[in-house]
């Protein structure tokens, strides 16, 4: 990240452990950060990190266009979850909303969102993926933890990879839990975690949890990731190994998750 270190960095944020990360490796590495949360709490948890920290809607496109060009913004990042329910706790939208919410066919999530890259773009700011800036939390395939899976658990896994992946790019979810080359529950609206508690509850312990990430994911809005508090669900629910996409799904506090895991026998594991 050394070559954009001296240059102002612009970050829009959801919600998560991600924008966090990266707002404190930037101050770290002296980068200038100009900072849009979309809730007033997470415009409170960057502002230690940011020079300059607004909160504004996802329906107020117009306001962050502003605020980043007021702060001389060329290059940003989008990080964290933008769900439905930030998209609908709008603050007033703005004109330039209304105008693109008019053309739309649907109002899912990541259609609005790939309006707000457009209306960016359109402005001559640029909006860089994740993975350019964050591969160091992208691991490669490999066990992460002391435990590796069992030939049972390498079979269930095997099982459920190419479910997964189909899942998720008919955009359903992009987690799967399996025990006994069964498909125990599915990730939809509810989010990863929702998802694995109830699939380990249904399970009674011992399951597989698979993350992955869609053939056309978009790094530049939407990656797929877990975390401590990932791990935390997964500890509490009782499943047995985590197996994550290599390379394409990240892991945020990888010491934290590694050691969470080595210390409850959870096996993370990267395919």
């Amino acid at each position: 990240m050394s070559s954009h270190s001296k240059k102002i960095i612009g970050l829009i944020a959801g919600t998560g452990e991600i924008p966090i990360y990266f707002a404190r490796k930037a101050q770290k590495n002296g980068t200038r950060l100009i900072s849009v949360g979309f809730s007033d709490e997470i415009q409170t948890n960057l502002s230690p990190y940011s020079e300059k920290c607004y909160s504004f809607g996802v329906g107020q496109p117009g306001k962050i266009l502003n605020a980043l060009k007021e702060n001389k913004v060329e290059e940003l990042l989008i990080l964290g979850k933008v769900d439905k329910s930030i998209i609908y706790k709008l603050q007033l939208p703005d004109l330039k909303f209304i105008k693109f919410f008019k053309n739309i066919v649907t109002h899912e999530d990541k259609v609005l969102l790939l309006g707000v890259i457009d209306e960016l773009e359109k402005e001559g700011i640029r909006v860089l993926s994740q993975k350019d800036f964050l591969a160091e939390v992208y691991p490669d395939i490999g066990v992460l933890t002391r435990n590796k899976p069992s030939k049972k658990e390498i079979e269930d896994i095997e099982f459920g990879l190419p479910i997964a992946r189909k899942l998720a790019d008919m955009e359903i979810g992009q987690t799967l839990i399996v025990k006994n080359k069964t498909v125990i529950a599915v990730e939809a609206f509810e989010g990863t975690d929702k998802a694995i508690q109830r699939g380990c509850e249904l399970a009674k312990g011992g399951c597989v949890v698979i993350k992955v990430s869609r053939t056309n994911q978009d790094y530049r809005y939407d990656s797929p990731g877990i975390g401590p508090q990932t791990i935390k669900t997964l500890i509490a629910g009782g499943a047995s190994v985590l197996a994550l996409e290599a390379e394409r799904v990240m892991v945020v506090e990888q010491e934290k998750v590694i050691k969470m895991s080595d210390e409850a026998k959870l096996t993370v594991t990267c395919i």
